[in-house]
């Protein structure tokens, strides 16, 4: 069940014998014998992957509560201050994940030796259930039904430039003074050119004339250190930059909107109790490095 299970959520065969650490062949004969036994095709083969029949689909839901029940058996037994196992499947976004989540995931694991931790740095919102991931963080505003979520804090955001493109273009006094400057952002905004500040008077939207895009927070980041622009970028990444002056603040008076960062893991009756000691480990350690709102 737990080889279907993981082959169900990964795609392939190659995928989940490299996560469960046996070979393809082993895979593919658990695979054989559990259709065999119940009589039943449970995955469409083709030359471009697995996908779930029906009845795969059906039993792959049943599968997921019948292993969580196992688990939740086991952990029974445990004593509530006993040591931590399994694995743990993390997802961060790549910038913040690299630089925060990274050596705070260490620092637990540390501790809890007998874990196995698995971290998965992208920036794209991936479906926890199916791709078998336990916890997220994410940034933003949080949507996706069945889910639990836990707020971690507050992600400054800020405008940025370097010392030689400040004394070369000069800076903007004001909000609207922007567009005449060009701009470096995140390539997935849902926002696009148009970026909101809030001043004294309120919140104002100017829209802004992007010369450099990219998905990835480091990339941005090396293009505003190499003169190409004023960018837009989330304060735990680059306060270490600020403080020893290889870049400057562009309009502190005016307040770009904070992001809020939550811990997200699928809703169920049984929560592991590794889960629920890892969200309090990064609740206690991320919501106060620099950079935070």
């Amino acid at each position: 069940m737990r080889t279907f299970a993981r082959v169900a959520e990964k795609g392939s065969l190659s995928a989940a014998a490299r996560d469960l650490a046996l070979t393809q062949p082993a895979i593919s004969q658990q695979i054989t014998a559990l259709e065999r036994e119940l009589q039943v095709r449970l995955l469409h083969r083709t030359t471009r992957g697995l996908t779930l029949t029906d009845e795969g689909e059906r039993y792959y839901q049943r599968v997921k509560e019948i292993l969580g029940a196992v688990e939740e058996a086991a952990e029974a037994l445990k004593t509530p201050d006993g040591p931590l196992n399994g694995l743990i499947r993390v997802q961060a976004p790549s910038g913040f994940g690299q630089l925060h989540v990274a050596p705070s995931l260490i620092a637990f694991k540390q501790r809890h030796p007998d874990l196995v931790a698995d971290l998965i740095l992208e920036d794209r919102i991936s479906d926890l259930v199916s791709e078998g991931v336990d916890l997220a963080i994410r940034l933003g505003e949080v949507k996706s039904p069945g889910l639990t979520i836990r707020r971690l804090g507050k992600i400054r955001r800020l405008l940025v430039a370097s010392p030689a493109y400040a004394r070369e273009r000069g800076l903007p006094r004001f909000p609207e003074e922007l567009r005449s400057h060009p701009f470096v952002r995140f390539s997935w905004m849902a926002s696009g050119d148009d970026l909101t500040l809030v001043g004294p008077d309120g919140p104002m939207t100017v829209e802004t004339q992007a010369t450099f895009l990219a998905n990835n927070a480091f990339a941005l980041i090396e293009a505003v250190r190499g003169g190409l622009g004023i960018g837009a970028v989330q304060g735990p990444l680059v306060h270490h930059l600020l403080q020893e002056g290889e870049l400057v603040e562009v309009l502190p008076d005016w307040a770009y909107p904070p992001l809020d960062m939550h811990a997200v893991y699928p809703s169920r009756r049984f929560i592991p109790r590794r889960v629920r000691a890892l969200v309090e480990h990064l609740a206690a350690t991320l919501a106060h490095i620099p950079g935070m709102a």
